[in-house]
């Protein structure tokens, strides 16, 4: 009787275990079927989250995506930095208007970086930067020198490549290098860009994808024209060449993204995104200054990934993304979101950030005083 209880009770758990088996593996199943349907699906974004109402949110400026995907806000107008959860769940917040170290003055940026992970702060009204814990303790800060060619004045975005830390140092028509302990490290300024249209130009003629564009065509042997797709207005090759040797000249530079092979920088008095190599040539811009169609009008906040270029289309209160070919050229561009204070709408925003996996990009809707979250679909 009591080998046949413990038979029962064998049977009953390997009966379990296998119902639990099987519904981990039907679970994963599920889950790269959906990761599949993700990856396929055509190019779009999904509202899944937005956050911000009950927490007193004053213009926020800048968002973050952090390590498990934790969300830090830079709430402008109330000089503090808030920290969520992906769900809009409050964890902390640090931060007053201030000078001393800690406090704010028009904060408008943050980024997350490094192992371990640090905060980020642009803190663009005291022309510095500052960098905390996860928890919100001061770590140290840079950017203010008494040499006028090495301090920052109103910076708005930080970034990182390679080791070192790029400002965008918005208030001096420049960008500032500094090393990975936030020593100074050189100052990339008009006079230190050099054109490197010429090459690019050799193998990529005038010409974009919709939105006010078109193509030029080199002849091949056979006589036939070989389109080739270069991201500027249509016009003949010399008047082209002609604009893109004065058009790269920095004028407010507000943010900074990376590829593998470029560097791409948001400019605001240009209504242009401006393409760099690593060296810092100018190779070219994506998108013509206008309001209509897929034209940028004083873009401020940037992401680069996976081929996409994310654009806070902020004189427009619209994203503009552009699905680039080898690194800038255009090759399709897309608008989400319309001007307004509704559920889908934008009321100018200024930055933007994507989560370390890819799937969420988070907006900053400053003037709407909240943060959306979007499902990333297809890229």
């Amino acid at each position: 009787m009591t080998m046949q209880i413990k038979k029962d009770k064998l049977n009953k758990a390997f009966f379990l275990l296998s119902i639990i088996i099987i519904v981990i593996l039907a679970f994963l199943l599920l889950q790269k079927r959906f990761g599949l349907y993700f990856k396929k699906a055509p190019f779009s974004l999904k509202l899944v989250r937005v956050i911000g109402a009950g927490y007193h949110l004053k213009g926020p400026a800048g968002v973050a995506f952090g390590r498990r995907n934790n969300i830090y806000v830079v709430d402008s107008g109330n000089s503090r930095v808030v920290k969520f959860n992906i769900r809009g769940r409050y964890i902390r917040q640090w931060g007053i208007e201030g000078k001393t170290t800690g406090e704010f003055m028009v904060p408008l940026f943050a980024a997350a970086y490094g192992n371990p992970e640090r905060i980020y702060v642009v803190d663009s009204g005291n022309s510095r930067i500052q960098v905390f814990k996860p928890n919100g303790d001061f770590v140290s800060e840079f950017g203010i020198s008494k040499n006028q060619n090495r301090m920052l004045i109103q910076p708005t975005c930080v970034a990182f490549s390679g080791g070192k830390i790029y400002v965008a140092n918005s208030g001096a028509d420049d960008i500032e290098v500094y090393s990975k302990n936030g020593n100074f490290y050189e100052k990339i300024g008009n006079s230190l860009i050099k054109s490197n249209i010429g090459s690019a130009l050799s193998a990529k003629i005038n010409g974009s994808h919709k939105g006010g564009s078109g193509s030029a065509g080199k002849k091949t042997k056979k006589g036939k024209k070989n389109k080739k797709h270069f991201n500027f207005s249509n016009r003949s090759n010399k008047s082209a060449v002609k604009n893109l040797a004065i058009s790269f000249k920095l004028k407010k530079p507000v943010s900074i993204a990376f590829s593998k092979k470029y560097i791409y920088v948001s400019d605001y008095g240009l209504s242009k995104i401006l393409v760099f190599n690593r060296q810092f040539d100018y190779i070219g811009a994506i998108g013509i200054k206008g309001q209509s169609g897929h034209m940028l009008y004083h873009p401020v906040g940037i992401v680069y990934r996976n081929g996409y270029l994310y654009v806070a289309n902020y004189g427009r209160s619209i994203l503009t993304v552009f699905k680039l070919a080898d690194g800038y050229n255009v090759v399709k561009a897309y608008n989400f979101g319309t001007p307004g204070t509704g559920k889908n709408n934008f009321n100018h925003e200024s930055n933007i950030s994507m989560s370390l996996n890819g799937k969420y990009i988070a907006i900053a809707d400053t003037n709407n005083n909240r943060v959306l979250i979007y499902r990333i679909f297809g890229s």
